[in-house]
């Protein structure tokens, strides 16, 4: 930004010189021709004067007289009427001569009088002045360029301090209140708004910091109070009793650590908690809990696979985004729903309408309503994917058709 604000008026100052140094040249150039051209006029209208006077008295031109008047380097040719020279003194070496001429009449005829002077002095003092001219904009130039230097300086300044203040911001660091002013009131405007939005967002993160904390505090006081009942539960004389409490144990031990992987994915963004496991036996665990569901529905979930595979991931994670695809389309579909597991990825698909391919774009974003009952599993699914190195996606609008993209396992290290 510096050097191109520098260059930006450097170029302007030279435009601005350009034009104004083309006719002050013009006006140099003319000035000294108009300042030579009446001295030699003076010179030429004295000497037809006196040339005039003698050629009444009938006596010839007074020499002195005419050296006199003459500067030097210039030249005189007076002719007669009949075209002849009387007087000639014209040094050699006049380049591109200027000459003033003035008639003179007399008893025979009229005279012509010629004062004669080169040119080359003043295409001499013409460069001088114009030498003089450059080095004054060559002057120009560099004030400008310091000038120019000083004021990118200070504008660069404040502006590189908003683009780290905004590139902390980016990176979760919300003091920007130390951002000085500058006054010039448009980075004044531009450093109040970042410093009320660094705040702002910064009030808002603490309060759903807070909320998090608070909500996963009470979620596990209540799952530690569950998971208490259903070992006294675990310890009841019918084997029927005893199952389903052992069922609900493990039930309440993988949802603990379900809340544990998101904490670590909304706080960390990813996870740092994979591992290699079967996809497809994660899939039939956590169908097997939603057959019920369906079967209340009046409606059937199946699995099917054609290539089962190991993949690498959080299985807590993995089961969330299962769950929620399963959920959706058991809300929002129809007929059966069919899981199918192929390699790394599976694809959840109802005998539904599906949805608009207008919407296929927008069926991941966040709803705008922040009190919205729905829509919020999509784009929740995708952003635990995503933590846990994956992906998810439409892949077909009707029927809808969704695709769970896991990772293989990595060689191992050597």
């Amino acid at each position: 930004m510096r050097s191109r604000l520098v260059l930006s008026t450097i170029a302007i100052v030279l435009v601005v010189l350009a034009a104004l140094a083309v006719p002050t040249g013009i006006i140099i150039l003319r000035a000294g021709e108009d300042e030579l051209r009446g001295r030699l006029e003076s010179q030429a209208t004295a000497i037809a004067a006196q040339v005039g006077a003698d050629v009444d008295a009938g006596r010839e031109v007074d020499p002195t007289f005419v050296d006199a008047v003459l500067g030097v380097g210039d030249g005189l040719r007076v002719f007669a009427p009949d075209g002849s020279i009387v007087i000639e003194r014209v040094p050699a070496g006049i380049d591109d001569p200027l000459v003033s001429t003035r008639p003179v009449a007399g008893p025979g005829g009229t005279y012509r009088v010629e004062v004669v002077t080169s040119t080359a002095e003043l295409s001499e003092r013409f460069r001088d002045q114009i030498s003089t001219l450059v080095l004054l904009t060559i002057g120009g130039l560099l004030a400008a360029a310091a000038l120019a230097a000083v004021q990118a300086r200070q504008l660069a300044r404040p502006l590189e301090r908003l683009a780290t203040s905004a590139a902390r911001i980016g990176d979760g660091d919300f003091s920007t209140s130390s951002l000085p002013r500058t006054r010039i009131p448009e980075i004044d405007r531009i450093s109040g708004a970042l410093r009320s939005s660094g705040a702002r967002v910064d009030r808002q993160l603490s309060a759903e910091r807070s909320f998090t904390a608070d909500a996963t505090h009470q979620l596990r006081t209540g799952l530690t109070g569950i998971a208490m009942r259903l070992e006294l539960l675990a310890r009841h004389d019918d084997p029927t009793v005893v199952g389903e409490a052992t069922a609900g144990l493990q039930q309440t031990e993988q949802l603990d650590e379900t809340i544990s992987q998101l904490l670590e994915a909304a706080r960390h963004g990813s996870s740092r908690q994979r591992t290699e496991f079967d996809l497809l036996q994660l899939v039939d665990v956590h169908v097997a809990e939603w057959t019920g569901r369906f079967a209340a529905a009046r409606r059937t979930i199946v699995v099917t696979s054609s290539r089962p595979a190991t993949v690498l991931g959080t299985k807590g994670l993995a089961g969330q985004v299962i769950d929620i695809l399963v959920h959706n389309a058991l809300v929002h579909g129809h007929g059966t729903v069919t899981v199918h597991v192929d390699g790394p990825t599976l694809e959840v698909v109802d005998e539904g309408s599906g949805i608009d391919p207008e919407r296929v774009e927008t069926v991941f974003d966040e709803p705008s309503d922040p009190a919205a009952a729905h829509g919020r599993g999509l784009p929740l699914a995708r952003r635990l994917a995503r933590a846990d190195g994956g992906g998810v996606e439409v892949v077909e609008a009707r029927p809808l058709r969704i695709r769970y993209r896991l990772n293989r396992p990595g060689p191992p290290p050597r």
